[in-house]
């Protein structure tokens, strides 16, 4: 809990910092967009072996496709650059899988949790054009939050007999392109194709250990999570 609890400080003070320089130019810059789209991930194979395992045991982590809601606060806009916070939730199941024989699966019911903040490119710097496509990267952190159900299940030794499942908390970036239209002094439209790149969470259980009787999750490298989103925006300032 304290290691999740210092990830979630540093990136909070990384968002500190990034966003200082645009707070003075919330007076006339701000600008909401509420959202909704879909969300998908790449899955992740890994294998327990010795000293948990003699036999080599063959998995298969993997989130379900869902849909995805947010909001994204606008606090910059000027010329070709924009600066944003954003968040977003999505409900989803993470499924354990063991592969060699006897299979099973473990399927775990969870909120994620992404935020952080992002810096728009658009490529036209003419603020007063009614349709703006832009580039976008941004640095945030993902939550990963096991439902109080799917926590009971998992720590129960005669079911999902994982006791030290916990959430995680891991720092992320984020990439993509979209485009903005404006229709009114204070109503337009966006749509945006992301991808969010993260260090695979291993929820509180140990990737590797000694121990043999430990209970492991060895995954490792990055999780892929792509989205694809639309909604509405509403701006807070006349169109220049």
């Amino acid at each position: 809990m304290k290691r999740c609890l210092k990830k979630a400080a540093m990136t909070f003070g990384l968002l500190f910092c990034l966003l200082a320089p645009a707070y003075a130019q919330l007076e006339d810059n701000i600008e909401v967009n509420v959202f909704g789209g879909g969300s998908f991930y790449n899955s992740k194979d890994f294998e327990i072996s010795a000293p948990q395992s003699v036999v080599p045991i063959e998995g298969l982590f993997r989130f379900n496709k869902t849909w995805r809601g947010g909001v994204r606060l606008g606090v910059f806009t000027r010329g070709h650059w924009g600066q944003e916070f954003f968040y977003s939730y999505e409900p989803n199941v993470a499924h354990f899988i063991r592969k060699t024989p006897p299979t099973s699966t473990i399927d775990l019911s969870l909120g994620i949790h992404n935020y952080g903040v992002t810096a728009l490119y658009y490529l036209n710097d003419d603020e007063s054009n009614t349709v703006r496509p832009f580039l976008s990267a941004g640095v945030g952190g993902t939550l990963y939050h096991f439902s109080p159900e799917a926590q009971a299940f998992a720590r129960d030794p005669l079911r999902g007999n994982l006791p030290d499942l916990n959430y995680s908390n891991e720092l992320t970036f984020n990439y993509g392109v979209g485009v903005k239209t404006r229709h009114s002094s204070w109503l337009g439209f966006r749509a945006d194709i992301r991808g969010i790149v993260g260090r695979t969470p291993s929820f509180g259980l140990a990737r590797h250990s000694t121990d043999p009787n430990a209970t492991v999750f060895p995954v490792s490298g990055g999780l892929w999570n792509g989205e694809a989103s639309a909604g509405l925006v509403f701006y807070f300032f006349g169109k220049r």
